[in-house]
């Protein structure tokens, strides 16, 4: 059979044409692929920025120009150490009145040396026993000579205003009592020191041992 050139080329017009048109169609899905890539990336990105900027809000209570000035984010993460007043909270300006309620704070989270003005108390016996005391304040007595009391306190307590308030003494119905308070050899103790007086005929006042209430107002 003859075979015809014009044929042939036809053929392959029709070829090479074919190919171009897959070519075109192949080309324009990854181009919408690319792009639909390129929305949803961006939308994530949206997203987070909302994430940190509501982060940051929610930060406003410890967050200062001088932490913000610290850590813009452009270095990755700032070290805790290079960033001034990190980790140590609110401050009392930061935090609105009656904003915190005892419901808020758990048994135990707040002890009296984390207190600024805190206060103590504790009942001796005259024997020289602690029979109560503030709840979760370890207070330890040590009684010198017949009515002499140095009272330790876990923490420094010199700055603390005292009071001594006398209960019973081994003879309650015929003498008087009355007490001094003095710092001790450490700024944790107070001395307590009680007297007696008879009653009538001018009684002389001398030391008696006597149970007592020693509170502290620091």
């Amino acid at each position: 059979m003859k075979v015809y050139p014009f044929a042939i080329a036809s053929v392959a017009v029709l070829g090479a044409a074919g190919l171009l048109v897959g070519s075109g169609m192949a080309a324009n899905e990854n181009s919408t692929t690319a792009s639909q890539q390129l929305l949803i990336n961006q939308r994530i990105s949206q997203a987070a920025v909302k994430r940190s900027n509501s982060s940051l809000n929610y930060l406003a209570p410890i967050r200062t120009t001088t932490t913000d000035a610290a850590n813009t984010g452009a270095n990755g993460v700032t070290p805790l150490s290079k960033v001034a007043g990190a980790g140590q909270g609110w401050t009392t300006t930061q935090i609105a009145n009656q904003a915190i309620t005892t419901a808020k704070i758990a048994n135990g989270a707040v002890t009296h040396t984390q207190m600024s003005n805190p206060a103590y108390f504790a009942f001796i016996a005259f024997g020289g026993t602690v029979t109560s005391s503030t709840s979760g304040v370890t207070v330890t007595v040590a009684k010198t000579g017949t009515s002499t009391y140095t009272v330790t306190f876990p923490s420094n307590v010199s700055a603390c205003a005292p009071q001594v308030t006398l209960q019973t003494f081994t003879d309650p119905t015929t003498t008087t009592g009355s007490a001094t308070v003095a710092a001790g050899t450490q700024n944790t103790q107070w001395v307590v020191t009680t007297y007696s007086t008879t009653l009538g005929g001018g009684g002389a006042t001398v030391q008696n041992a006597a149970s007592f209430w020693l509170n502290l107002q620091c």
